[in-house]
């Protein structure tokens, strides 16, 4: 059905647009307001890629992407050039918790029968999500530059600037209490004057962009497809790979998914946000730390994410909870100074969820540093 309506829209597009501008904002705001999300999600829409005659680049989001009840969705457009962006639609996701459902339903009046109710109206407002949604994705055609699915090499990329687009765009994540999912559709090639795409050490350049371009992006997941979409340079996308992994990561962002297509998310019904701040103790000396991860309802960690001092360290793993004593067992999946930490230390840590203490570092006391001792950093937090 979503394929259907689409193309049928593509067909009388770039009118539809123009005449109406960017989509309106509309009463599914009152679902983020009835059931607040606890997470928000954001995607960008690369126009300098998007071809009108190609279905590939929307067909992921209309088949991949689930959204939790009175999530915060955002679609941005990133302009030809990649310097710019422009917001196309905000809305919530029109959907309530089995039981605020339930509530709601037995809380109705005698008036329903002549407004409709509960189910009647969130059909409604479902249905025009899903158009309007069409409509979203369709909005970058009112300028693409392409009909099929452009072919570039190595000397003939357009000029794009992807990196200041996001750092001017950056408060778009700036919220409390809820994580982002940030959504890309781009084959990410950065052609600025950054760096010269045909030479450049990732690692290094990521550290001297990050300094140029500031930005903290609040501990954001970033699930990144349209990579190789317009190309075949095996070593350019795998520097460009590497540069964005670091760069996001010296940003405060994860990259979850980087590839051709986007993956399907795993997820759960129920979601607890917790939030913790403390100190590491290295060499005698207390750093401050913080750590803050979301609970599914089958244990394990959802964007988790652990800070000391200046780094932020995404984590993956298990709580596991006997009364109100638990144990969590965490792993770091990526580090950007890999001299203080590294991917695959652990995380354990134990207590309520209101006060936990542990280590972070090697998985055992055989593990040691530099200098002959435990590789293991005593963790103390406590819930804010």
């Amino acid at each position: 059905m979503f394929n259907k309506l689409l193309i049928s829209v593509l067909i009388i597009l770039p009118s539809i647009v123009m005449a109406d501008g960017l989509l309106r904002t509309t009463n599914l705001d009152k679902y983020c307001e009835i059931n607040p999300g606890d997470r928000q999600t954001v995607i960008y829409l690369d126009q300098n890629i998007i071809a009108s005659k190609d279905p590939n680049w929307y067909k992921d989001i209309l088949n991949k992407v689930k959204y939790r009840p009175g999530e915060k969705i955002q679609f941005v457009n990133i302009n030809n050039g990649g310097s710019t962006v422009e917001l196309i639609w905000e809305t919530c996701y029109p959907s309530f918790t089995p039981e605020r459902l339930k509530k709601l339903k037995e809380n109705e009046g005698f008036g329903s029968l002549f407004t409709g109710g509960v189910a009647d109206n969130l059909s409604n407002d479902q249905k025009f999500f899903n158009k309007q949604i069409v409509k979203a994705l369709s909005y970058p055609l009112q300028k693409t530059r392409h009909e099929t699915a452009p072919s570039f090499s190595a000397s003939s990329f357009p000029r794009k600037k992807l990196i200041e687009a996001i750092y001017y765009d950056s408060k778009r994540l700036d919220v409390n209490d809820v994580f982002s999912r940030v959504i890309i559709f781009s084959d990410m090639i950065e052609n600025s004057d950054l760096f010269k795409l045909e030479s450049f050490n990732p690692l290094d350049t990521a550290k001297s962009v990050a300094k140029r371009y500031p930005m903290f992006l609040n501990y954001s997941s970033f699930q990144i497809y349209g990579i190789n979409y317009t190309n075949n340079e095996t070593t350019i996308n795998e520097n460009i790979r590497d540069f964005w992994s670091q760069f996001l990561l010296l940003s405060g962002a994860y990259v979850e998914q980087y590839g051709a297509q986007l993956a399907v998310e795993e997820d759960t019904l129920a979601w607890d946000f917790y939030k913790f701040k403390g100190y590491v103790q290295v060499s005698g000396m207390k750093g401050a730390s913080a750590f803050r991860m979301i609970i599914g309802d089958d244990g394990k960690i959802r964007h988790g994410w652990l800070e000391i001092a200046d780094m932020y360290l995404p984590v993956s793993g298990e709580v596991k909870c006997s009364g109100q004593n638990c144990t969590i067992d965490a792993e770091v999946l990526a580090s950007p100074n890999l001299d203080a930490f590294r991917k695959k230390d652990v995380l354990r840590i134990e207590g309520t969820l209101k006060s936990l203490k542990g280590y972070v570092g090697g998985k055992d006391e055989s593990v040691i540093d530099s200098q002959g001792n435990p590789y293991q950093h005593p963790i103390s937090l406590s819930k804010i």
